[in-house]
């Protein structure tokens, strides 16, 4: 009996990174990367093929994934970021606010230089980041210069500046933990940062969240950034044919459900193996 390959391996689904709005809920947003991590039993899905993650709360007290659960959560860290003293119990996020601060400022450092650059300036920043990464350098080490040049294409298209604890936010994605977030504290532009940074590498990112309309809305919306700045930004929608599926997923970064992520999956398995039951 022939055995599905993992989500990520698949050729139609064929992307290394995924930031995703959790199908559990749409106040978190996680980073799946080919990490382990300790293992977190509520967050259990046939789509992270057994990966664990870890938890990173940003302004707000963690609720339970499913109600027939007694546990908690095991949060790992948290931030009082825009809504700070809405906590119940004594960590404000101070600690992970000193964990990040020094890269926070760092980025802030750059924002000035960033600001000088014209238009064009600002998109070969993409070119050349990309040609460090292909040379072998970190994505960390990339980082704070990645953020700073989506801050400013950020205010350049959108008006909007993200905010320091919305790039600690963007860290916390990057570091392939899940950051939870209350409504309206910016989780669309926060995810925008490390998508862009892990597209970088050539990989391709998927940005996953729970309906057609967000994914459609997200693309169109704050997809504007890294196309701006270069990059190909891709939307799975239903009625899509398999070719549009496929450009689509060949995209740098690529906003869909999770819905159809997990049936593209199970298609493309399908079609593999009827290809080798005929050979």
């Amino acid at each position: 009996m022939a055995t599905a390959a993992p989500i990520l391996d698949s050729t139609l689904v064929n992307h290394h990174h995924s930031l995703s709005v959790s199908p559990f809920t749409s106040n978190f947003i996680f980073n799946y990367r080919n990490k382990t991590y300790p293992s977190i039993p509520h967050v259990g899905s046939s789509f992270l093929s057994g990966k664990s993650l870890r938890v990173v709360q940003i302004g707000a007290k963690t609720p339970r994934l499913g109600t027939r659960r007694k546990k908690r959560v095991c949060v790992t860290a948290s931030l009082g970021g825009l809504l700070g003293g809405i906590f119940k119990g004594n960590d404000t996020g101070e600690s992970t606010r000193q964990q990040y601060a020094a890269t926070v400022t760092t980025i802030n450092k750059l924002e000035p230089a960033m600001a000088a650059l014209s238009d064009t300036e600002l998109k070969e920043k993409t070119f050349a980041l990309k040609e460090r990464a292909s040379q072998g350098e970190s994505l960390d080490s990339l980082l704070p210069e990645a953020f700073a040049v989506v801050r400013e294409a950020s205010k350049r298209v959108l008006g909007l500046r993200p905010f320091d604890v919305q790039l600690i936010g963007g860290m916390v994605l990057h570091k392939g933990e899940i950051a939870e977030m209350r409504t309206g504290e910016g989780k669309t532009l926060v995810a925008i940062l490390p998508a862009y940074l892990n597209a970088l590498s050539g990989k391709g990112v998927h940005v996953v969240t729970v309906n057609d309309y967000l994914a459609r809305r997200d693309c169109e919306w704050v997809g504007q950034v890294p196309r701006f700045l270069g990059l190909k930004v891709g939307l799975i929608q239903q009625n899509m044919t398999s070719e549009q599926r496929r450009e689509n997923y060949l995209c740098d970064i690529t906003y869909v459900t999770n819905s159809e992520l997990g049936f593209d999956y199970l298609r493309d398995n399908l079609a593999t193996e009827m290809l080798r039951s005929l050979f």
